[in-house]
């Protein structure tokens, strides 16, 4: 008698200690994306990045090319900021550290700011121009394009790419952004909905052609729109454009 209530002792005792394990590691993950945790941490590499610069005269971001897309060119190198003592931890929602994001660095030429850079974005959006490109390879460079959404851009017909169709949690909001397919085989994703909504605030009516609108999201939010093309005040509205305009 006394063996089974000490083996079931123990088993509650494990439940708990589980269950509590779990609870931890779901109140660590939400902490991660908590717009007070964000920021705390994008300040702290801010900082580390600065104080870097000015001893080195260059700036601790990984390797790129020119072709890179200036949202995912400068992904910063945090090791070197903790080898030089100037970062006291790597952030737990940096990819270094577990976590989901990209810290990387924009406009280090005028104004460097540091960002964040959705990887599971990216790589939802890599794997379908992969299907993409399997499709167009066993179809002689067809691709599978849907319906015409704007010059040189549509949607994806998932049914020929035999696959269900996929949107992705955007980053700045609760909305789910569909994907697009240039003209020339290119997976992009739509930004157009949050641009605009974004936009809808603003007292303005009319913006200046030239202005890539991308700019009033990473002005408005510590995310980068990964995966995307420019945007530019078109007939009223915004509307994606090829990066070559």
């Amino acid at each position: 008698m006394v063996n089974v209530v000490i083996k079931h002792f123990l088993i509650l005792f494990l439940l708990v200690v589980f269950t509590s394990g779990c609870m931890y590691s779901e109140e660590i993950e939400r902490q991660k994306d908590n717009p007070a945790f964000v920021n705390e941490e994008i300040n702290r590499v801010q900082s580390a990045v600065e104080n870097y610069f000015e001893k080195n005269k260059t700036y601790p971001i990984k390797n790129s090319t020119e072709a890179t897309p200036i949202y995912e060119k400068y992904i910063l190198d945090l090791r070197k900021l903790i080898q030089s003592q100037l970062l006291s931890s790597i952030p737990k929602n940096a990819f270094e550290n577990g976590g989901k994001y990209y810290y990387l660095l924009l406009t280090p030429e005028t104004s460097p700011k540091v960002k964040l850079m959705d990887i599971s974005i990216f790589q939802q959006a890599d794997e379908l121009q992969k299907k993409v490109n399997r499709y167009a390879l066993s179809h002689d460079g067809k691709l599978p394009f849907g319906s015409k959404i704007s010059t040189g851009f549509y949607s994806l017909d998932f049914k020929l790419l035999n696959s269900n169709e996929e949107q992705i949690q955007s980053m700045y909001s609760e909305n789910f952004l569909p994907f697009l397919l240039s003209d020339s085989g290119d997976v992009v994703i739509d930004y157009g909905l949050e641009i605009y909504n974004l936009l809808q605030k603003q007292n303005q009516r009319e913006y200046n052609s030239k202005l890539d609108l991308r700019t009033f999201l990473i002005e408005n939010s510590p995310y980068v729109p990964v995966k995307s093309y420019p945007y530019y005040w078109l007939n009223g509205e915004p509307q994606i454009t090829s990066p070559n305009k």
